[in-house]
């Protein structure tokens, strides 16, 4: 009985190790929690992120620089001009409609995205899982 739990916990770990080994470093799977829309005049106020009309899931692919719904009501994908990979962030930037920033937590896990246009801007955080 010993050896068959002692050979059952070794293959967890292993599918664990082989499962850690193929992720994918690229990919972010990333979670929509809290959104503020600023203006010149009114200041900045908290929105939901469905009133915002953004999905509550993104999937976030930076070798194929894009940034896909996961929401099945919302289906969007956007592209990112460009990635930067510094020691404890990644910043992505592009534009659609507005410019566009988004720095991502290399370590933390941390979502963060800034857009502006004609006298608005808007402030996404969120969390995503690291590989």
């Amino acid at each position: 009985m010993a050896r068959f739990t002692a050979l059952f916990f070794a293959i967890i770990i292993l599918i664990g190790a082989a499962q850690a080994a193929v992720a994918d470093v690229n990919i972010r799977s990333c979670a929509l929690t809290k959104a503020f829309e600023c203006s010149p005049d009114d200041g900045c106020q908290e929105w939901t992120i469905p009133e915002m009309g953004l999905p509550r899931f993104v999937r976030v692919d930076l070798k194929s620089k894009t940034i896909t719904s996961l929401d099945k009501d919302i289906s969007r994908t956007t592209k990112i001009a460009a990635v930067e990979r510094l020691e404890r962030i990644t910043v992505l930037h592009g534009v659609e409609v507005r410019g566009w920033s988004i720095t991502l937590g290399n370590d933390s896990g941390s979502f963060a995205l800034s857009a502006s246009g004609d006298d608005e801007a808007f402030v996404v955080f969120g969390s995503c899982m690291n590989p």
